[in-house]
């Protein structure tokens, strides 16, 4: 077969060196450096070396990179400060709440407190008052029935006596 040049002979060259074993290979000289700094004037494979302009449209751009990074990273900070200052704010305005409802809070324990220990007189109180009511309703009922009882004995003796004068009436002979 004939020898081919270009690409199969270096990657038939690459393919020989891989596949040996490190022992077994010779030390290799390393290729050629090529400048790869983009500022170069004139690079190793022959072209022309970069115009004045790429360069200062390059290194405004990085410039422009730079600036929008730097304000980024200043409206990142804006915005923290300006959230840490609410923050701030509303926790001072939590605390003060919770400082207030802690004095309430201990205020209402304690009035709870003595309104559990004045319980019994409560109750005592509300036995009491039942009990009056009671006692001025049974009276209020026995004024009533004395009354009902006044009332009928009245109507009795009435008709009792109209009774006994009726009965003389009839016995008196009518002229």
């Amino acid at each position: 077969m004939p020898a081919r040049g270009g690409f199969y002979e270096s990657w038939n060259q690459i393919t020989l060196t891989s596949n040996t074993r490190a022992d077994e290979t010779a030390p290799t000289t390393a290729p050629p450096a090529i400048p790869t700094s983009p500022r170069s004037p004139a690079s190793a494979s022959g072209r022309p070396g970069t115009s004045a302009t790429e360069l200062n449209l390059r290194t405004d751009r990085q410039k422009a990179q730079s600036s929008y990074q730097r304000a980024a990273e200043a409206e990142q900070a804006y915005r923290a400060k300006r959230r840490a200052t609410y923050a701030r704010k509303d926790f001072n305005a939590a605390k003060a709440h919770f400082v207030a409802a802690g004095v309430s809070i201990k205020e209402g324990a304690k009035c709870m407190w003595s309104a559990v220990r004045a319980g019994p007189a409560i109750v005592k109180e509300k036995k009491v008052k039942m009990r009056e009511e009671g006692k001025m309703k049974k009276r209020e009922t026995a004024e009533a029935k004395k009354k009902k009882w006044e009332e009928k004995a009245k109507k009795n003796n009435e008709s009792s006596s109209s009774a006994d004068a009726t009965p003389a009436a009839e016995a008196t002979p009518a002229a």
